[in-house]
């Protein structure tokens, strides 16, 4: 009896003297279980969560170039999914098509995925696209979304096209079936420049549209030195003064109007041609090969070559998949967006720019 009681008393002192420590240890445990609760965990844990980005490939059935998409996407995948763990990111990879009236992006898609940045692959779809597609393209950079447009896809980014070659209407027509050419995004402030076909096209009344797909044949082969070049952009800066060689594509870009740099936002130079291979001659050296700028909200990369389609070597698909990243977003540099009259800025980027009066007198006739 008297070992009981003494027994009892041992209990009450030592819950006594451990209360406080009771107390706070139950403080802890609630605490946790309401982080549980109200904070997002990946399968990874706390610190390894991933972001996703979802990304669209736009191809259009109208184009002709657009045939080969299916092994296209076979190679973007694989590369992306090879830079998921180095970037520790998800890539979500759609593939949208469109016609003259309707498809994927003049449905809406875009907004309803949330996608965060389009992919132009290249080809000449978009240099005879559809008002409709045209329009939710830009809506889409315009609030905030990222636009990559390769090749030909480079042109679509662009104001349009400069110094055609004579006799340029009839090759244009076997490859796009115009004899014109509707107006690009003009999401950046920069031109193709056509002189660069001047050697391809010498004969331009008798070529056929075989000869156009012969052409284009020979660019998967071609490689061509290209030195990334340091800017306030850096967005190849692993890369900064290196040279890599990548496999050719459209014709290179050229500044646009000084004037318009007013309201649009400065464009910034990522790479340029230190070199040339067939089928393009050597007035490819020293022009621009990738360059990257911003539009309203979104930010846009436009590349001449392809990178992401040079086949063994991975530095030329490390920068493809950073150029999408920073279109993404989903690349951590610090950018500036640099532009003299602020206030024009804000009404190029507003939605006046839809108001074909306004895009006729400072772009382009879209209307």
């Amino acid at each position: 009896m008297i070992v009981a009681v003494l027994y009892y008393d041992d209990l009450m002192i030592l819950d006594h003297k451990m209360r406080p420590y009771l107390t706070i240890g139950s403080i802890f445990i609630v605490f946790l279980l309401i982080i549980t609760i109200f904070v997002p965990v990946s399968n990874a844990g706390l610190l390894d969560e991933k972001e996703t980005v979802r990304v669209a490939f736009i191809w259009q059935r109208w184009d002709i170039l657009d045939i080969p998409a299916k092994i296209g996407m076979f190679i973007y995948k694989r590369i992306l999914k090879q830079a998921e763990s180095e970037y520790n990111v998800n890539f979500e990879v759609y593939e949208f098509w469109d016609r003259k009236h309707g498809g994927d992006v003049q449905s809406g898609k875009l907004e309803l995925l949330d996608i965060d940045v389009v992919v132009g692959p290249g080809g000449f779809g978009g240099w005879n696209s559809p008002k409709a597609y045209r329009t939710e393209l830009r809506k889409f950079v315009r609030s905030g979304g990222g636009f990559y447009g390769i090749c030909g896809d480079s042109t679509f980014g662009s104001l349009g096209v400069v110094n055609f070659p004579a006799g340029f209407r009839v090759p244009l027509k076997k490859a796009t079936g115009s004899k014109t050419l509707t107006p690009m995004l003009g999401l950046a402030n920069v031109y193709t420049d056509a002189s660069a076909f001047n050697e391809i096209l010498k004969y331009p009344f008798w070529i056929k549209k075989s000869d156009i797909i012969e052409i284009a044949g020979q660019l998967p082969i071609s490689r061509a030195p290209i030195k990334i070049e340091p800017s306030l952009v850096n967005i190849q800066e692993p890369y900064s003064g290196d040279r890599i060689r990548v496999m050719l594509g459209n014709a290179p870009l050229v500044d646009g109007p000084i004037i318009f740099r007013l309201f649009m936002p400065k464009v910034y130079t990522i790479a340029e041609f230190k070199g040339t291979d067939e089928p393009y001659d050597k007035t490819l050296k020293g022009e621009k090969a990738m360059v990257a700028t911003w539009y309203g909200k979104g930010k846009v990369v436009l590349s001449v070559v392809h990178p992401e389609l040079t086949i063994g070597n991975t530095r030329a698909h490390d920068l493809f998949v950073r150029n999408l990243l920073w279109a993404a977003k989903s690349l951590p540099l610090k950018d500036r967006i640099i532009s003299s009259l602020p206030l024009l800025v804000t009404l190029y980027n507003s939605k006046n720019i839809d108001h074909p009066l306004f895009w006729y007198l400072l772009i382009t006739k879209d209307f």
